[in-house]
């Protein structure tokens, strides 16, 4: 059953030494699964894996999921939205978020705010707007913004996600989201 479950039934007279990162992955979980566990915790269980197998695993966590709980300790923020009805974000050594993802990202609606700009132009933002991430897009810098207010002309308003919920609450403790 648990070899099926996690599609591992095909592979079932290989090495485990043969097995590809994804199928580690599953068959870590088929071992967790003998006991009949009522707590699964995975650590980073879609890092390095890829797209396929990312989603056969998500698929899975998510199937498992509705009989045990699943704690998933995880920088992948991308798999805290996809897998988990409930999160925290633990920040040095402490809970400084909780709660539904979508709830704590619509939490920051209107406070999130977004422009490109030419790399060399981001430490003049970094030292005057709260910029709370950045990333390279089309040769550009995107940078989102953490402000009450629109924080100038060039910045328009951004759907916040979970990363924005991390990186706000990170680089904002007293955000507090629990």
């Amino acid at each position: 059953m648990l070899l099926h479950q996690t599609n591992l039934w095909e592979a079932r007279n290989q090495r485990l030494g043969t097995f590809s990162g994804g199928m580690k992955q599953r068959f870590g979980i088929a071992q967790a699964l003998i006991g009949d566990p009522k707590l699964v915790i995975v650590d980073e269980p879609t890092a390095g894996l890829d797209p396929e197998e990312r989603s056969r695993f998500h698929n899975l966590l998510s199937e498992i999921g509705e009989r045990v709980v699943v704690i998933l300790s995880t920088h992948i923020v991308s798999d805290v939205s996809d897998l988990c009805p409930a999160m925290a974000i633990i920040h040095q050594g402490s809970v400084v978020a909780s709660g539904a993802p979508g709830e704590l990202a619509e939490r920051l609606e209107g406070r999130i705010w977004q422009t490109s700009v030419a790399r060399a132009d981001v430490p003049r933002y970094q030292e005057t707007l709260p910029v709370i991430s950045m990333r390279l897009a089309a040769g550009q810098t995107v940078i989102r913004v953490f402000s009450q207010t629109c924080p100038g002309t060039e910045f328009t308003a951004a759907v916040p996600d979970v990363e924005d919920v991390y990186f706000s609450t990170v680089h904002n403790p007293e955000l507090a989201l629990c």
